[in-house]
């Protein structure tokens, strides 16, 4: 392998690993704030507006997420509304998994004791008060963990960004692999590379944010 090869591939796989690292990122947050949004709406008494939370999460969760990605990033220009491939990979990967964050939300709700629920309309609580101040306080402490697998497979799902004209990491694996000719050193490495973010980044940082809402709500209950 020569200076040129080598010096290629370490720039290459640095420069795939931030992209993916940043979409990543990105796309969480979106599917995060969306998640908790329409799993909200989507336990909402008006019927309406639980039929369009529905809608959405139906449509996200029952189509391809790579169609998705071609819909907003190839067919959207045609009508005039054309959109970064940076924007298409946070918005649409972040649009796909809120779908099932909202699931994950209407569910963490509904596991609150229906105690809870009775006695916020009881003090004639408002419903965005009691979502608010009661019920989700209790709900994410059960939604955490599952959003973090969530977030672990949004990670590894960033690879079909390429499809949109992105360089993440495995793409790059596959150039560095193209250059070298040493496909088994750059794909191991690929694979360890996301094995790594999902075990020293996300995990690490959803026990945390456990450990933080735990003890916030045992002192809570203890004021």
């Amino acid at each position: 392998m020569n200076d040129f090869a080598l010096g290629f591939s370490v720039s290459a796989l640095a420069n795939g690993l931030l992209t993916t690292l940043v979409v990543t990122v990105g796309a969480s947050l979106v599917a995060i704030v969306l998640g908790l949004i329409v799993g909200v709406i989507r336990v909402s008494p008006r019927r309406p507006l639980r039929w369009l939370a529905v809608a959405y999460i139906e449509f996200f969760r029952g189509t391809s997420l790579l169609v998705q990605l071609y819909l907003w990033f190839f067919v959207l220009p045609i009508f005039g509304v054309s959109l970064s491939a940076w924007a298409v990979a946070i918005f649409g990967i972040g649009m796909n998994f809120s779908g099932y964050g909202a699931e994950l939300v209407r569910a963490a709700i509904q596991a609150v004791d229906r105690s809870q629920y009775e006695a916020s309309i009881a003090l004639n609580f408002p419903r965005l008060t009691m979502m608010r101040r009661i019920m989700l306080p209790q709900a994410i402490r059960t939604m955490l963990p599952p959003w973090v697998n969530l977030i672990i497979e949004l990670l590894k799902t960033t690879s079909l960004v390429f499809f949109i004209t992105i360089t993440e990491f495995t793409t790059a694996s596959k150039l560095a692999a193209d250059l070298t000719g040493n496909y088994l050193l750059y794909f191991v490495l690929a694979l360890f590379g996301y094995y790594a973010i999902a075990r020293a980044l996300i995990t690490p940082f959803g026990r945390w944010l456990e450990r933080r809402v735990s003890s916030g709500f045992v002192r809570e209950s203890l004021a």
